[in-house]
This record gives C-alpha cells, sequence and structure tokens, in this order.
C-alpha cells in the first residue's frame, strides 16, 4: 500500500487555510472599529473582536501543526538519506 503525505506547509489548501485565517482576522478587526465608529454598535464591536482573536489562535495553531510536520518530514528525509548511504557500503 502507498504511504499516505500528511499535508505540508507548502501544500495549497493549507497556505489557503491561512490565507482565509489572515483575511478573517483583518475582517473583524475593520467589523470592530466600524461597530464603534461607524454604527455605534457594542454587539458588532464585540463579534468583530471575537472574530479576531479566534481565528488568530487558529492561524497560530495552523502555524505550529505546519512547522512541526515540515521537521517531521524533514528527519524522515534524513534518515532515508542515511539508509541509502548504509546500503550503498
Amino acid at each position: 500500500m502507498a504511504e499516505k503525505t500528511p499535508l505540508l506547509p507548502d501544500d495549497g489548501i493549507y497556505r489557503a487555510i491561512l490565507v482565509v485565517l489572515v483575511l478573517s482576522v483583518v475582517l473583524g478587526a475593520v467589523m470592530s472599529l466600524a461597530g464603534k465608529l461607524v454604527w455605534h454598535s457594542e454587539a458588532i464591536s464585540q463579534i468583530g473582536g471575537w472574530i479576531v482573536v479566534v481565528c488568530g489562535v487558529l492561524y497560530f495553531v495552523f502555524r505550529w501543526l505546519g512547522r512541526r510536520e515540515a521537521a517531521r518530514q524533514a528527519r524522515r528525509q534524513a534518515s532515508r538519506g542515511r539508509d541509502d548511504n548504509e546500503q550503498d557500503d
């Protein structure tokens, strides 16, 4: 059976998730400011603030997961390289 390759930080879907999270943080910040300054609505301002917090945390979680997976893949490649060199001897 073929080995399933996990997503890497360089994969398109992973990058798309990060872009969506960043855009959500920006939208939440704009919503929070506009809620206070334009619409004078505390509820809209709070919702925007929560969007910033939740999407910001998710962004950092995805970055951490990506770095962890990239390090795992690098270790796997390094160990494969050592195994290949040992077989050549």
